[in-house]
């Protein structure tokens, strides 16, 4: 989401990592808060969008409850645009902090986050559910083509996502999760995709595959 004047409004997280506080001055240990922050970021198709959605929320009632908070708990600014792009550094500080300390539970908890929502997609709408998963098609062809489109498809919506910068950043990253997801459901990972890339594909590759098995 840029901000009103259209500049990026990664502007604001990247102040943290530039800044004398990092990560925004949050913390990343294995809090209660933490775990279901990453749980909910690997909420199928929402996940990655949480932290914006969190941000536009916290700006919008922060006149409202401010007066109601100790000081050291208010979010500060003056607009609404000054505490969004405030709060937005402070929930991607905590995301950031947590993934730097807790790399591999991180990945599991999305991981969990992953199965349970799609398992909630399959129940309330199998239909969807078997779309979404690639679970279509009659003959060995054309479930690999429906897995690709499956992946394709979720890559770039989760991509969009994942981006922090402007409409150019977001579609860079969602051209690039698109590849890689197709490219993992094959069991292909490319090599130069790094560790953190590895390690969250291999986690939605091996949740997406148990859940092919059950949706069979």
């Amino acid at each position: 989401m840029p901000n009103y004047d259209g500049t990026p409004v990664a502007a604001a997280p990247k102040m943290s990592r530039l800044g004398a506080a990092p990560h925004a001055g949050q913390s990343g240990d294995l809090s209660i808060n933490n775990v279901v922050r990453s749980i909910g970021r690997g909420v199928l198709g929402v996940g990655p969008y949480l932290d914006e959605m969190n941000a536009a929320t916290n700006a919008a009632i922060a006149p409202a409850i401010n007066p109601l908070l100790p000081d050291s708990w208010r979010l500060p600014g003056d607009t609404y645009e000054e505490r969004y792009n405030t709060s937005l550094a402070m929930q991607r500080g905590m995301d950031e902090a947590f993934d730097e300390q807790h790399p591999y539970i991180s990945e599991g908890l999305q991981g969990v986050g992953e199965v349970a929502s799609t398992l909630a997609l399959q129940r309330s709408a199998p239909g969807i559910g078997k779309v979404v998963l690639g679970n279509v098609g009659k003959g060995l062809p054309a479930r690999i083509a429906a897995t690709i489109a499956s992946n394709l498809g979720m890559g770039a919506v989760e991509g969009f996502g994942d981006g922090e910068g402007g409409l150019g950043n977001r579609a860079e990253q969602a051209v690039h999760d698109a590849v890689v997801e197709a490219l993992t459901g094959l069991g292909m990972m490319p090599v130069e995709a790094g560790a953190e890339a590895g390690r969250k594909a291999g986690a939605k590759a091996l949740a997406r595959a148990l859940l092919k098995v059950r949706g069979r």
